[in-house]
């Protein structure tokens, strides 16, 4: 049978190891979470760019449908023989009226998305810090567990008489 001292080596060295071992796996766990929300946050960055160009497609359309139904009415009034006022002028007011309420919905739009993308991607960065920080707890506390761990088996044998030869 193997002698107490030797048992007692052993149980001290994969009390270290465990320790090593699990604090290794919480830094590896805390890495890849920290690693999934900075990808979040990078997503959120470019969905953010991606919004401000169709936010500018959406503008530059209803801009150009503007001066379509402009161009077209003006046409039809001349055709009629209308005069560029009365009538023919309060329907191109109105149209150009219509189309900044539209041009300015699409950047209200356009900014609110774009801000609630920022707090999100800011977020995002926050939670990958706070689990890169709680990976360095929960791998200190591991060691910490194994070197505990480690010095009651020694205390024990200790105690117990496994160092008499």
């Amino acid at each position: 049978m193997c002698h107490p001292a030797i048992l007692a080596a052993v149980s001290v060295a994969g009390s270290l190891a465990g320790g090593a071992v699990q604090a290794q796996g919480a830094r590896q766990q805390a890495d890849a979470q920290a690693k999934a929300e900075e990808r979040r946050a990078e997503l959120a960055d470019r969905q953010k760019a991606v919004n401000q160009t169709q936010a500018s497609f959406e503008r530059k359309r209803t801009l150009d449908k503007y001066e379509r139904a402009l161009g077209f009415n003006r046409a039809a009034g001349a055709e009629r023989g209308l005069s560029q006022t009365g009538s023919l002028n309060d329907v191109a007011n109105d149209n150009a009226f219509e189309a900044a309420q539209s041009i300015e919905a699409i950047r209200y739009g356009a900014e609110g998305k774009r801000d609630n993308l920022t707090f999100e991607a800011k977020t995002a960065r926050e939670r990958a810090h706070s689990s890169r920080r709680a990976g360095r707890i929960n791998a200190t506390g591991a060691m910490l567990g194994g070197v505990t761990q480690a010095f009651t088996t020694l205390g024990n044998a200790a105690y117990n008489g496994a160092f008499k030869f």
